[in-house]
């Protein structure tokens, strides 16, 4: 995979070579083992490489096409095969062909109707000479991520800020209101980053900048292009879904390095493993597994519906599969917090959920270790292949499809610990009911609180200064998450801030994470058939459970509790009281900080320290989330502002 960047120029200069130079310096993490630059005119180009797969040995971007096109981009094109039949070439003639060429060749002979039909993540730009425009492109699910700064004089895109950054006339100043917005969890728009003026380019979409500055966008799929499937049979279904959630994995595992997976024991990473054992089983290999615990012996208290150790699970699979090793890591034995600093250098973005910090890496640190350099998971997987399904309900009951959600209410109502009219409410309630009317109801029973001051550790008058509410209105995002109708699609981008995370976690060890309950075929079979089918026979979850009958153990298949990640997690924090509150004094420096974060709630939840009750919900929002958010917050908040002390002024480096 690769770093990007580029510069379009309107005021009739040259891009100078040396531009384009400290923007590959810049992102030279997100790819060490290549760095080159092209300029033709006003325009640069720049790529920076981590070679990933087999062909990746043969990519020297900045490419240019036989139109004379030129084409930088971060890209895995899992259906390079197809795409090679549609252009008429042989697999064996193209196996010098790097993604890139593969794609450029595609889209001179297609043009932009070339970007639905690719298959795997992809950030790309196309510089066309002959019609003065640059192209930009991403991904459907927005995988892969390019920013963009524009001003009058030119027009500059890279993979991450700092590639922007590189350039004297950009300016580096947070966005106050993105942080407000981070802190109390509405990632809802994508379009806009933690710096002022740098944007993305949206998932699904095409940007289109013409040479004297002007800008045109447009998307290029969404759900709604998604075709239903009828099958005869729930058994076809099933097997439908099991033959593309196959074919997904197999062509996610081309790589130059050994691959690993995450597995833990619920349906999504334990179908991906399975299927990934099987593939590599076929050749003689074994899969290497990595798997968080809680320490040894935890048994601590955990909320209804959950469990805590993964390991009976896990053991249950490798013992199904026969060729699978698995890598416990124990989360007592890291430290969440040790590594936020260099994080933040490579992701220059704040960080969500520290508690799970710690594991994550050490998995990618130990995979690197052993030389696996790709890892397979399943985080896609609740809005595909195991999608609840229960938000279907409402649909029926507005279509009129009485029946239906009749029956799913019932179903509903006979898995949960809930009376029938609590169920009536999530189920038909809530999701229809306007916003206005669904915050009323939650402050006649909760309260005038805002729902996210529950967890969220931002000073609430910082949080009307910034406008949080308002603007979570603007973009459609709900903090009462209540299954309405079209959740499942917005889910598909839930999170603005995926693109850039992934790249920093790549960066962080060189290990790359794939995702075949994210692949487009896939989901296009998910949304495709009968909503029904996730509900069939009783059961939720219904139709991986089925896909995978006879493959995964029935410990696994039949398990209607989720897996509870860094479980032992408050007493990881207890042993770190005074070390946190001595922190908190020295974050009380930093103005941003002070500004932004309730640091006195966060200091106080270290004082008055429970006695137990952590699986209660309000025990969990008060100390796994706003604590530990509040501290992870402060010290990114304290890290820009050294960082920009340490960043000259735009009239320094023009000098």
């Amino acid at each position: 995979m690769s770093g990007i960047a580029g510069l379009l120029r309107f005021d009739g200069k040259r891009v100078e070579r040396r531009e384009l130079e400290r923007m590959a310096n810049a992102l030279r993490a997100h790819g060490p083992d290549r760095a080159e630059v092209l300029v033709t005119g006003s325009v640069g180009l720049v790529q920076v490489l981590m070679r990933m797969t087999p062909e990746d040995r043969f990519d020297r971007q900045p490419l240019r096409g036989a139109s004379g096109a030129v084409i930088t981009a971060d890209l895995r094109l899992d259906n390079r095969d197809e795409v090679l039949a549609r252009l008429g070439v042989a697999p064996q003639d193209a196996m010098a062909w790097p993604d890139s060429r593969v794609l450029l060749a595609a889209w001179e002979k297609f043009g932009d109707d070339l970007w639905a039909t690719l298959r795997g993540p992809f950030a790309a730009a196309i510089w066309d000479p002959r019609k003065q425009t640059l192209t930009l492109a991403r991904d459907h699910l927005g995988l892969k991520v390019v920013m963009y700064h524009k001003t009058e004089r030119f027009f500059a895109f890279a993979t991450m800020p700092n590639g922007l950054f590189a350039l004297p006339e950009v300016p580096r100043e947070l966005s106050e209101e993105k942080m407000a917005d981070f802190i109390v969890l509405n990632h809802a728009d994508h379009k806009t980053t933690f710096y002022r003026d740098i944007f993305r380019v949206l998932p699904a979409q095409l940007m289109m900048v013409g040479a004297e500055g002007t800008m045109a966008q447009r998307r290029y799929w969404s759900t709604a292009d998604i075709r239903p499937i009828q099958l005869a049979s729930d058994q076809a279904y099933a097997e439908g879904l099991r033959a593309c959630l196959d074919r997904a994995v197999r062509r996610q595992m081309r790589s130059a390095h050994p691959i690993g997976c995450y597995l833990s024991g619920g349906l999504d990473s334990s179908a991906v493993a399975a299927l990934a054992a099987r593939a590599l089983g076929e050749k003689g290999q074994r899969l290497a597994a990595f798997t968080q615990v809680p320490r040894e012996g935890f048994a601590g208290p955990v909320p209804p519906g959950r469990y805590a150790d993964e390991t009976p699970y896990v053991e249950a699979i490798c013992l199904a599969l026969g060729n699978i090793d698995v890598t416990y890591i124990r989360n007592n034995e890291v430290d969440d917090f040790a590594d936020l600093e260099r994080l933040f250098l490579l992701l220059e973005a704040p960080v969500r959920n520290p508690s799970n910090l710690g594991w994550v890496l050490a998995i990618t640190r130990l995979a690197r270790a052993q030389g696996r350099r790709v890892l397979l998971g399943g985080q896609w997987g609740n809005f595909t292949i195991s999608w609840p399904g229960w938000s279907q309900t409402a649909d029926h009951l507005l279509h009129g499809r009485l029946i239906t959600a009749y029956r799913q209410w019932r179903q509903y109502y006979r898995n949960s610990p809930d009376s029938r009219s609590v169920v009536f409410r999530k189920l038909f309630i809530e999701p229809l009911a306007p916003q206005k009317i669904a915050n009323w109801a939650h402050r006649r029973r909760y309260g005038p609180a805002a729902p996210w001051i529950k967890h969220a550790p931002i000073l609430p008058e910082y949080a009307l200064a910034m406008g949080v509410d308002a603007r979570a209105r603007e973009v459609g995002h709900d903090f009462l998450y209540r299954a309405r109708p079209g959740e499942r699609s917005a889910g598909l981008t839930v999170v603005d801030y995926f693109g850039e995370w992934s790249a920093a976690q790549q960066a962080f060890h060189g290990v790359e994470t794939r995702d075949p309950t994210a692949d487009m075929d896939v989901v296009a079979y998910c949304f495709g058939v009968p909503p029904q089918q996730y509900l069939a026979e009783g059961v939720d979850r219904s139709l991986i459970r089925r896909a995978m009958w006879g493959l995964l153990p029935d410990l696994v298949l039949t398990n209607r509790l989720m897996g509870l990640q860094s479980a032992d997690w408050y007493e990881k924090l207890e042993g770190r009281r005074e070390k946190f509150l001595a922190e908190i004094a020295e974050l009380a420096t930093s103005p941003l900080a002070r500004k932004a974060i309730d640091l006195e709630r966060v200091a106080r939840a270290l004082r008055s320290w429970p006695d137990g009750h952590w699986q209660r919900k309000s025990v969990i929002e008060e100390y796994h989330l706003a604590l530990t958010r509040g501290i992870a917050g402060a010290r990114f908040l304290r890290w820009i502002e050294s960082a920009n002390r340490q960043q000259p002024s735009i009239a320094e480096r023009t000098n």
